[in-house]
């Protein structure tokens, strides 16, 4: 494993820099009486620093950018990319900054490779690849060149793009209780900050793992490419799914974390309601308004309609997506072990019991084919080789 120890800049603190940063900049500038060096020096950093923050701004705008408008073409056709994906999946993307430094034209800064990752222009940073004491959050660190003076500028891009907080409320695990003196699991958040990311991990983000994580946590593992590249990882085991989150500073995604995040809460007004009532569906609040729609639920009557794809459904009121539908989704549940997949999918038809929140099957987190799942006698009723099992992160932050 690589051991990263170059200095990082981070693109937020460039600015205050400027003045504080010339003295360094300067070191090792030989002697000379020409005043215009000092002048051209100056010139360079402040070239810079201006060029690191419209970096840092295409990091953030992903698709949105003026430079993926330009380079689109060029960038999916070098990536083998045909099919349609979600763009938004290129904010805080590694992949945007590779395609940036191949077919952006006339820049005034240069992007420099680095030889021992296979010449790509960015490194992928966290506290287990790195030795960095100041690194607080994971992301991408880049260098830049002036090319009028040879100085370079280090860059960090924090990665945080993709996902979003959890409002502190009250909240509850598992199907509605329908019984009026059963006891409901209900738990709540207050005074603690739970992020989570609103897709599943992509292959493209196993990719970056594979390539400056751990080897010994990746072995077998290959990195994909073309139309797969934004597609979801779903061949990991469940050691490896915990391995990759442990990469990023996080976990695999809690089962109640998730229920919290797609239940549709009745009030948004009321974080601590007598009751939490809820829907078995994350786009209304009544049980009764089920809608077979391929915009909500991507069944297997949706695979003659369209194309899978992810985000292919619309988010839940907290902004998580596919939560119902497309590929199966693993979870740890200290909870109710046994009870560790969303069996939502496209494995079973828009009639099926399993297109419900809160309904879980069980996976022993090791193989993918039918023995390996226990979907409570309500077996799919096709013929594949391999389930597809996907998963996300989440983080707590202490504060």
């Amino acid at each position: 494993m690589k051991n990263f120890k170059r200095f990082i800049v981070p693109v937020a603190l460039c600015a205050v820099l400027i003045g504080a940063g010339i003295a360094v900049f300067m070191k090792g500038v030989p002697k000379s009486d020409k005043p215009d060096y000092f002048v051209q020096e100056k010139a360079g950093l402040n070239r810079l620093i201006q060029n690191s923050s419209e970096i840092h701004r295409m990091w953030i705008e992903g698709e949105e950018s003026r430079e993926w408008s330009l380079m689109k073409a060029d960038c999916l056709k070098y990536l083998e990319v045909n099919q349609k994906f979600d763009e938004s999946l290129l904010r805080c993307n590694p992949i945007l900054l590779q395609c940036h430094a191949l077919f952006s034209k006339n820049l005034n800064y240069k992007i420099i490779n680095l030889e021992e990752v296979k010449n790509l222009p960015y490194r992928y940073l966290t506290k287990s690849n790195s030795s960095y004491g100041g690194l607080r959050e994971v992301g991408v660190a880049m260098t830049i060149e002036d090319p009028a003076t040879k100085r370079k500028l280090d860059i960090f891009l924090e990665d945080q793009c993709q996902e979003v907080y959890l409002e502190q409320r009250a909240y509850a695990y598992g199907e509605q209780v329908q019984e009026k003196d059963a006891e409901d699991y209900r738990f709540d958040n207050f005074n603690r900050h739970i992020y989570f990311d609103t897709h599943l991990v992509t292959n493209g983000e196993i990719n970056q793992w594979i390539r400056f994580g751990n080897p010994d946590f990746t072995r077998g593992l290959r990195e994909k490419k073309g139309d797969d590249l934004f597609l979801p990882a779903v061949d990991l085991t469940f050691n490896q799914m915990e391995n990759y989150c442990s990469f990023k500073g996080r976990q695999v995604m809690l089962a109640h974390i998730f229920d919290a995040a797609t239940f549709l809460p009745m009030d948004l007004g009321d974080k601590i309601p007598k009751r939490n009532l809820r829907s078995p569906y994350y786009w209304t609040k009544k049980a009764s308004e089920y809608k077979s729609d391929c915009n909500l639920i991507y069944s297997k009557d949706c695979l003659s309609k369209k194309a899978y794809s992810l985000n292919s459904t619309e988010p839940s009121w907290s902004g998580l997506r596919d939560s119902m539908g497309g590929v199966f989704e693993a979870f740890r549940n200290p909870i109710d072990p046994d009870s560790n997949l969303k069996a939502s999918s496209f494995y079973f038809d828009s009639k099926s019991s399993w297109h419900k929140l809160g309904f879980r099957a069980g996976w022993d987190g090791e193989g993918f084919d039918l023995r390996n799942f226990d979907f409570r006698g309500l077996n799919p009723f096709v013929a594949v080789e391999k389930f597809q099992v996907g998963f996300r992160c989440m983080r707590e932050v202490m504060q």
